[in-house]
């Protein structure tokens, strides 16, 4: 099976308008990353989750929950039905 995530297939299909940003603007591997410097992901400008540690599954690295909880709305309908806890 295909275990390289949709980027590749996405490269392709957008091929000529796709174009690198500053890493200093784009936070990569938030997901696997035990050790992400916490002053650098202040910094950024756009943060990835990327890898399997997702901030709303337990397996979720603690230390980087906050940057993504701070933008979930517990009260809607559909975050309450997925079961998401609050930290």
């Amino acid at each position: 099976m295909w275990k390289l995530g949709t980027l590749p297939p996405a490269l392709i299909a957008f091929r000529g308008h796709v174009y690198p940003i500053d890493p200093l603007w784009h936070m990569l591997g938030l997901g696997y990353q035990v050790n992400t410097d916490i002053e650098s992901v202040k910094k950024a400008a756009v943060i990835h989750y990327n890898g399997q540690s997702k901030p709303w599954l337990q397996i979720g690295f603690e230390h980087l929950r906050p940057f993504w909880t701070k933008h979930v709305n517990y009260s809607n309908d559909f975050i309450r039905s997925c079961h998401i806890l609050e930290s």
